[in-house]
């Protein structure tokens, strides 16, 4: 009897095991249409957005799909709806496909609409969407997103969801545009204290754009020619509580992530003052930062003082007056050049950050934080009131590992 009993709870636990193993909620890959770069406008309806769905297929460029196929390596949608999660539900009754958002690389909002106090609320929705990791990208565009998804054509990339990746990284890691993840905005902007940068991107290229300086472009402005997509990622725009305030250029951006050691920039080109004679007014240098920043301060006083130590590593790339740097003089009159040039140029961006942008671009006030024993004696402090009026001082230590070709030989550093 008792043997008949344990036989029967044997059998009893395996007929249940495999009906859990079964496959009837399973979905797809081909059942679902995945959404890559996800659009926000402001809506001519009130209480409504206006949303942008770039839609890939999974199927174009893998081995299921073949090479021979000849669907649409996308879709794009767009339609009023309440908010961003149930816009889902809304774009099915034009997409056949179940709507996606576990592939969501890229959210980009309008200028317009960045600038709307309302925007932060109808953002702060993703939180409550599990589909939507927060290592996707915000970005901001100069014109309407809807029109920005549609003027979106990469020649080289038919795959969208390859073509952001590789765009938003190399932009990263060059430093010409900020790591604007969801997290870091949420991060950010729930601390208060600090500002955020969200990457500058356009589909519309200036019709007749003014030559400027090295990287000085907002996305839009670099004024290329030859056959390749519209597109620009460069300089980013700025977020005060959630709201965008200004923009910073490609330039500016990359002196941000030069100081912001949770950015993932590895380096990035340059040009400097030529201090030598010649009819070339600059060099071309590799910047280098593998080394994390070193920030101490006073707050003790009635003008806080903040003293930031970069330690960063230069090739040198180009050499317009032909100097022998084999000799140990022009080696340092190099070295004193670059210093003082990244010196001035980080402290002058600075104080535009206090007079114009009032705001630090970084998080800067958590190096600040350890100078307190509590919350509530920072908060007593002011960050934001104070970095204002804070004195600021930048100390670039240079290191060159690499100065170039001699005109007649190779080069090896001095020691």
């Amino acid at each position: 009897m008792q043997k008949t009993r344990t036989v029967c709870k044997f059998l009893l636990i395996v007929v249940i095991a495999f009906s859990l193993t079964g496959c009837w909620d399973r979905e797809e890959m081909e059942d679902k249409s995945y959404v890559i770069g996800l659009g926000i406008d402001r809506s001519y309806h009130k209480g409504k957005i206006k949303v942008t769905m770039l839609l890939a297929n999974p199927e174009v460029g893998s081995q299921q799909g073949g090479g021979g196929s000849t669907e649409k390596p996308r879709e794009i949608v767009s339609f009023d709806a309440n908010d961003i999660i149930a816009a889902k539900v809304t774009a099915n009754s034009v997409v056949s496909r179940i709507i996606s958002y576990d592939l969501l690389k890229i959210i980009v909002v309008s200028e317009e609409f960045a600038k709307d106090p309302k925007f932060y609320n109808i953002l702060n929705d993703v939180v409550f969407d599990k589909e939507i990791r927060m290592n996707a990208y915000l970005a901001v565009s100069k014109e309407k997103a809807a029109k920005y998804f549609l003027k979106n054509k990469p020649r080289m990339e038919t795959r969208p969801h390859k073509y952001f990746q590789y765009m938003i990284d190399h932009g990263i890691e060059n430093g010409l545009i900020p790591d604007s993840t969801l997290f870091r905005f949420f991060k950010t902007t729930d601390g208060g204290a600090d500002l955020f940068l969200a990457m500058n991107t356009s589909a519309v290229r200036e019709k007749h754009p003014k030559f400027k300086g090295e990287d000085e472009y907002f996305a839009g402005q670099l004024n290329a020619s030859g056959e390749f997509d519209d597109t620009q990622f460069i300089g980013s725009a700025v977020f005060r509580n959630g709201v965008m305030i200004g923009k910073l250029t490609g330039q500016e951006t990359s002196m941000v992530n030069i100081l912001d050691d949770t950015t993932n920039m590895s380096d990035f080109f340059l040009d400097i003052p030529n201090p030598f004679p010649g009819k070339r007014k600059s060099f071309a240098v590799r910047v280098i930062k593998k080394e994390n920043n070193q920030v101490k301060m006073d707050l003790k006083g009635s003008r806080p003082k903040i003293f930031i130590s970069i330690p960063l590593k230069f090739e040198i790339m180009s050499n317009p007056s032909r100097i022998d740097f084999a000799k140990r003089k022009n080696q340092e009159v190099l070295k004193k050049q670059i210093a003082s040039h990244f010196k001035t140029e980080l402290e002058k961006f600075l104080k535009k950050t206090q007079k114009e942008l009032k705001g630090a671009p970084y998080p800067l006030s958590f190096y600040a934080r350890k100078y307190f024993g509590t919350n509530q004696e920072f908060e007593k402090f002011n960050w934001t009131k104070s970095y204002l009026k804070a004195e600021i001082s930048v100390y670039p230590e240079v290191e060159i590992i690499d100065f170039g070709k001699s005109p007649k030989k190779n080069l090896k550093v001095e020691k």
